[in-house]
């Protein structure tokens, strides 16, 4: 079991701030859970927040992946090449704000699966559907989450499975619960252009008649 954490930093620097606003895809900040296994029969998570940069965008949610293992690892030469996961066959689903809330109640222990007597949370999307499938296994204390998706009403759905530790649960649940408001209120994280002033090289932010007055003392 592998997690692999892709986060983009800023770099903070002195130059002056402009009224443009801050230059980010909003991509790129991602987690992903490897489960590879020696009969290459693993599964890979992957989750992604993604918030609306203005009005338009019609994104604010979590986009969680799932892939299965194709090759295992191997040791050649001194070396190892690490098992790889089929991302171009894999499943992909956007969870929105009550997707969110209804996998915190299981990973909370508020109830024991997510969408009741119906077993799973269900999303159309053109001619086909994902079923989201997210319990919990109070005998050995993990968690399964499993995707099952049809392309279009003929197709034989296709389903792929993970079962999270406790701890990778732990978290997930604390990943869901501080990503939910981002990507409900995600304006608050936009700038205003009231507040995108131009610094001039040199700038302190002191006050001008404090700077006068600190002169005299002197």
């Amino acid at each position: 079991m592998t997690i692999n954490t892709n986060i983009n930093t800023a770099e903070i620097t002195n130059e002056p701030i402009m009224e443009t606003p801050p230059v980010t895809d909003y991509k790129g900040r991602s987690i992903a859970f490897y489960h590879q296994n020696n009969r290459g029969t693993g599964t890979a998570l992957r989750l992604e927040p993604r918030v609306n940069r203005d009005d338009a965008d019609r994104y604010n949610c979590f986009f969680m992946e799932m892939a299965a293992q194709k090759t295992t690892a191997n040791r050649d030469g001194g070396g190892v090449s690490p098992a790889t996961f089929d991302w171009v066959n894999k499943i992909t689903v956007k969870l929105n704000f009550m997707d969110i809330a209804e996998m915190l109640t299981v990973l909370e222990g508020r109830t024991l699966r997510v969408g009741g007597d119906r077993n799973g949370l269900f999303h159309a999307s053109g001619g086909g559907n994902t079923l989201i499938a997210f319990q919990r296994n109070l005998e050995h204390n993990t968690f399964f989450l499993a995707l099952s998706c049809k392309r279009n009403k003929e197709a034989v759905p296709y389903k792929l499975g993970i079962t999270l530790s406790d701890a990778e649960a732990t978290g997930l649940r604390c990943l869901f619960q501080t990503g939910l408001f981002f990507v409900t209120f995600s304006s608050f994280m936009r700038r205003r252009k009231s507040e995108a002033v131009s610094r001039p090289p040199g700038y302190s932010g002191i006050p001008e008649t404090t700077i006068l007055r600190q002169r005299k003392a002197a």
